[in-house]
């Protein structure tokens, strides 16, 4: 089967095709100088929606767009992508030199990882106050920009009713197993995934032992009726942050993401 690499997207030309993370491609692209921006290059991803989530789509960006904060993706347009190898729809934001905390381009220490997972709880809870909540947060959702770590959007393309696409554990278990149960994404199953994407940041140590080697009707029984194990190679302070994040009860965790920004001590945090 032969697969055509493209040149461009809607008048954005293609410079290199991007890891694609846990949705449609992404590519690295000059920036029209119809824009007028300061930057020279964005990223550009597909998004696999067609005219009937079209509004629901917008509604959903239009949110995200809003809210006040240097440490959310800066969004830069949507628009049909009418090239019949392209997913429907493009997304226009802000390019990530960095790579993402699931796939940085450059090796991370341990500081840096903790770091970036404070940045994002900044951003997270800028997003909350405005009354959404993420529902896809993972280490993918953590992107590297030249300012530091920012939110990636919410999750756009998922069909009504999932959750997220499983490629391997680590897509299961920053997932609230309240989420599991049926209960809607909240502030509470969010701190639940930036703790546990913090410990994934941190450890190659699944959070459930056994979960790597579970087909994922098995892996999803675990995390419902297990406890998850915190790697204790992990520094004290931040085993701690994590644990709180992973309380069972919801009203054990942090209220915000903005306090658990501030126990990671990350000075930008609102």
């Amino acid at each position: 089967m032969e697969v055509r690499l493209r040149s461009s997207v809607a008048d954005y030309e293609v410079i290199a095709e991007l890891p694609s993370v846990g949705g449609g491609a992404r590519y690295l692209c000059r920036t029209p100088d119809r824009l007028e921006l300061s930057t020279a290059t964005v990223m550009v991803t597909e998004v696999a929606v067609d005219a009937a989530g079209w509004q629901a789509l917008t509604e959903r960006l239009t949110r995200y767009s809003a809210v006040s904060s240097d440490r959310v993706m800066s969004l830069i347009e949507v628009g049909p992508d009418l090239d019949p190898i392209g997913a429907g729809v493009y997304l226009a934001t802000e390019s990530a030199p960095g790579g993402w905390l699931s796939d940085p381009v450059e090796d991370l220490d341990g500081p840096s990882r903790v770091q970036a997972v404070g940045q994002v709880a900044a951003g997270l809870h800028a997003l909350h106050e405005s009354g959404v909540a993420h529902g896809g947060i993972t280490a993918r959702a953590v992107v590297l920009t030249g300012r530091g770590a920012v939110l990636a959007p919410p999750p756009l393309d998922l069909p009504v009713g999932a959750l997220t696409r499983v490629g391997a554990w680590r897509d299961l278990v920053t997932l609230d197993p309240d989420l599991l149960s049926g209960e809607e994404s909240s502030r509470s199953s969010d701190v639940w995934a930036l703790g546990a994407t913090l410990h994934i940041a941190l450890s190659d140590r699944p959070l459930y032992p056994g979960i790597e080697k579970d087909a994922a009707v098995t892996a999803i029984q675990r995390i419902l009726y297990t406890r998850p194990e915190i790697d204790p190679d992990i520094s004290p302070d931040v085993a701690d942050v994590i644990r709180s994040c992973l309380e069972p009860d919801p009203a054990a965790r942090p209220t915000t993401a903005e306090e658990l920004a501030d126990r990671l001590q990350i000075p930008d945090a609102p």
